[in-house]
């Protein structure tokens, strides 16, 4: 096979199992028509037949997959996402940024696939094309940090591990009498990067994420457990070959005009995705408050969600990813009057935590009152709120969680014991109360170990709602999981101006939050809307970032053609890859899951709130999603969206002809002539 350029043309393939290491090359055309990322990660399940119901997403013939794109590396604003079957039994991908994207391209691979289990906890140690399963008894068990700053200093390249970073030998006596060595090595500092799991991951928590760099996630539908199902600690990452492109001037011109882009967006780049928490509250009405009971505030004066507030209060140090000039995780130091989360690092938080784990919480109110009521705190009230949502922020990120899933778990349970579904006896005589910060630490230990209620809870809100309606014979406790296709919904509204229902009930994953076509939903247009879509899954399997894909529009072809040196690559190229994402994601879950009737069984599993419940206050009061009206969006709205993918009205499958003009492998045709 002829030399590619910006892929490497090889995926390692580790079989933890029989201890082997294996190389896979795919076809120049597989690249073309996938890219890398999602896209590719989901061709290679679908072609081995992890989608069949008969592999259990825990047991060791599951394929668990970190994988880049083809600009990963010089490209701007990096990242991996791995691709799996969820513990959910769903398909899991999920995106995060770091340095571990770029330093697994630079160290000449396009993913790394894991399948088995092994007999004790290991590691994967990626040295250039140097793969070793070693043992990580020593790190198990420990958190993110911890764990992760150890292993940081194992796997090193020939340079770091000279005795000293200038040699006696290279010194002529003239010069060493100025700079004497002082015997200290570049090993010091630590230029590995690691993809790791926390004890959520370790014990199988349904929804523990692969965490990088301490706070940065692949947090959606739990990937975290499948690497603890393998006893896989992590894979620690070490590459000095760099990133062969083939237009490499043309490349670094466009990557320049990018990042010059980003310098121009002040808010993105001095506060992250904290600087958005007022307009979601003001002005969306999209913002999760006490379980979606509320999407706001009666009283606008609530400052521990503005990023302005956070950054006078407890900013460290911002970092962005490579290449990226936007900052998206902010080193906070907690400061409180509590010593239990007094001086605890942690990142900003972002604002799917802001969300989540802050107002879903009923953190930002005073003792005895309620989102209704106006706020009759100080600025040390609101400072002791901000620590209550940065500690369980921390406590999500150290021990290896989702807090999306999490938070809209915690929130759930809040609501029950509001409502008096459930009793502090249920979840072993914790009483976990709006805003209780002591009792969500309580209880988070508890699902994190599996201990007593925790091994029900780590299977996250939906489960836990059908373990409570069936144990208290009270069937009206699933009204309040507020979760989508069984998955928490994120921190963003339907019933305001946030994002439009059919968004959620259409993505590729559940309930995913950045999946893009907002626009077009909003407006009616479903070809504008699976155009926003589609480009969004190509961003996944670049692999870049989705804050930073704003800034890439227009150019994103370019990039490709001077990566790649595939000079009839076109806007339709692009779109194709995002369109074969969406059909092989939806023929993946309802396989797996062998749904009769995806519609009832599937689709329709979303929050009552969003049609029962309507907004309580503030610009958009008295709003639900679709007027309340289910009929008008699963039977009118849903069918014409898949009507305009080419997919069947009635079941939302792909048809035959759709498939085979996108070109998708015999695998994938053959599942989709069984349902339909």
């Amino acid at each position: 096979m002829a030399e590619l350029k910006g892929m490497t043309g090889k995926i390692a393939r580790v079989d933890l199992t029989s201890g082997t290491v294996t190389v896979i090359e795919p076809e120049e055309e597989v690249y073309r028509k996938y890219l890398g990322g999602s896209a590719l990660g989901l061709y290679f399940l679908m072609k081995e037949g992890i989608a069949s119901p008969d592999i259990h997403p825990l047991s060791p013939e599951n394929l668990f997959q970190v994988m880049i794109g083809p600009i990963t590396g010089a490209g701007p604003n990096a990242r991996s996402v791995t691709v799996t079957k969820s513990a959910y039994n769903f398909i899991s991908i999920a995106t995060s940024g770091g340095h571990a994207a770029s330093e697994l391209k630079f160290a000449g691979w396009d993913g790394i696939q894991v399948v088995g289990k092994a007999e004790k906890p290991v590691y994967i140690a990626v040295m250039d094309d140097v793969i070793e399963i070693r043992d990580a008894s020593h790190v198990w068990g420990k958190s993110i940090e911890e764990g992760e700053m150890i292993l940081k200093s194992e796997v090193t390249a020939e340079l770091e591990t000279r005795e000293a970073m200038i040699r006696d030998a290279d010194l002529t006596p003239e010069w060493a009498a100025l700079r004497p060595p002082k015997r200290e090595g570049l090993g010091k500092k630590r230029l590995a990067h690691v993809w790791m799991i926390g004890p959520a991951g370790e014990n199988q928590v349904w929804f523990a994420n692969v965490m990088t760099e301490g706070a940065r996630a692949h947090g959606r539908y739990g990937p975290g457990a499948i690497m603890g199902s393998k006893n896989l600690k992590a894979i620690v990452v070490r590459g000095t070959k760099g990133h062969r492109l083939a237009d490499k001037a043309n490349f670094m011109r466009l990557v320049k005009e990018i990042q010059q882009s980003e310098l121009g967006n002040y808010a993105m780049r001095t506060l992250g995705t904290t600087n958005i928490g007022s307009r979601a509250n003001l002005i969306e009405n999209g913002y999760p408050v006490r379980n979606w009971q509320y999407t706001g505030w009666a009283d606008p004066h609530i400052k521990a969600i503005d990023g302005v507030f956070m950054d006078m209060t407890s900013y460290v140090r911002k970092q962005a990813c490579p290449n990226c000039f936007i900052h998206c995780l902010m080193t906070v130091e907690v400061t409180s009057e509590d010593p239990m989360m007094d001086g605890t690092l942690t990142d900003m938080p972002d604002w799917e935590a802001m969300g989540q784990v802050g107002g879903n919480l009923g953190y930002f109110e005073m003792p005895g009152a309620t989102p209704a009521d106006p706020f009759t705190g100080t600025h040390v009230d609101e400072a002791e709120n901000l620590a209550k949502l940065q500690f369980t922020t921390f406590l999500f990120d150290n021990y290896g969680m989702d807090f999306i899933e999490g938070g809209a778990l915690l929130a759930m349970l809040m609501e029950l014991r509001q409502r008096e579904l459930i009793t502090p006896e249920d979840l072993d005589g914790i009483d976990l109360q709006w805003g209780d910060v002591h009792a969500v630490e309580a209880i988070v230990k508890k699902l994190v170990y599996r201990e007593g209620i925790g091994d029900v809870l780590a299977k996250g809100a939906w489960e836990t709602a059908k373990y409570f309606a069936e144990k208290k014979g009270k069937p009206e406790i699933m009204k309040y999981p507020q979760t989508g296709r069984r998955y928490g919904q994120p921190a963003h509204g339907t019933r305001g101006e946030d994002k439009d229902a059919l968004e959620y009930v259409t993505v590729s994953r559940p309930c995913e939050h950045t999946g893009g076509g907002g626009a077009g939903f909003m407006q009616g247009d479903y070809a504008a809307a699976i155009a926003g879509q589609n480009n969004k899954c190509a961003t996944d399997s670049l692999v870049a970032c989705s804050f930073g894909s704003g800034h890439m529009a227009g150019k994103v072809v370019d990039l490709v053609k001077a990566a790649t040196g595939w000079t009839d690559f076109t806007e339709e190229d692009l779109f194709n890859v995002g369109a074969r994402q969406y059909a092989m994601a939806r023929l993946f879950d309802i396989h797996t899951q062998q749904l009769k009737d995806p519609k009832e069984e599937w689709d329709k599993l979303v929050p009552d709130r969003w049609f029962d419940d309507p907004i309580p206050f503030g610009i958009h009061k008295g709003e639900t999603a679709y007027d309340g009206d289910r009929k008008k969006l699963f039977d009118e709205a849903l069918p014409a969206y898949w009507r305009e993918r080419g997919w069947t009205e009635d079941k939302g499958i792909p048809k035959i002809e759709t498939l085979k003009a996108l070109g998708l492998p015999d695998e994938v045709v053959k599942i989709a002539e069984q349902h339909l």
